[in-house]
């Protein structure tokens, strides 16, 4: 990964945005999966929900990813940011957030504008995003052994794509985002 010599692109002290991610997203799929109706607890999390979303309930283009119902969803997004965790250390905080974050509700726009699916939950536009902005970033600076550490990542991700009951859209919004907001970043510093 290329090593910035400015210390604007280091970590400060402190916790960083994909621990606070992983922490807040354990905290609401603990909250969600203790009770008895499940989708009930997200809606009240802030998964999307076309309905409340029409009605005004825009936050939920970003609060969505902070909700997961299925085990398996929140373990494989959560291992997708740990493996994508190198990006905060060169972008900062700040603009990994915005990546990561920004990703989400680019992801959610797209869903929104195309899919009439009431409900969706999860962290994918995101990591989308930053999967996108990671591949920008290798080809960008031509690092051929950082490719094949993502590939298993990107494989996975690709195949539940094809799942049944998988939001594409919000992955594919995520990553135009992602791909977007990180050329924006390669071209102003």
């Amino acid at each position: 990964m290329y090593q910035a010599g400015n210390n604007a692109y280091l970590l400060s002290e402190g916790v960083s945005v994909w621990l606070i991610t992983l922490a807040v997203c354990g905290a609401a799929f603990f909250y969600i999966v203790s009770g008895n109706n499940h989708l009930e607890r997200a809606v009240r999390c802030g998964c999307y929900d076309r309905d409340r979303i029409k009605g005004g309930q825009w936050w939920r283009l970003l609060t969505v990813g902070f909700t997961h119902i299925q085990p398996w969803h929140i373990a494989m997004n959560m291992l997708a940011l740990y493996n994508l965790r190198s990006l905060e250390r060169f972008f900062g905080h700040a603009y990994f957030a915005l990546i990561l974050f920004g990703s989400v509700v680019g992801g959610s726009i797209l869903e929104y504008s195309i899919s009439r699916v009431r409900f969706s939950v999860g962290l994918s536009g995101g990591l989308y995003g930053l999967m996108a902005s990671y591949i920008l970033i290798l080809l960008t600076y031509r690092s051929v052994s950082g490719l094949r550490s993502i590939a298993i990542t990107l494989v996975l991700n690709l195949v539940i794509n094809f799942m049944p009951g998988i939001a594409w859209q919000a992955h594919v919004g995520g990553a135009v985002t992602g791909l977007v907001l990180t050329e924006i970043f390669l071209l102003t510093h």
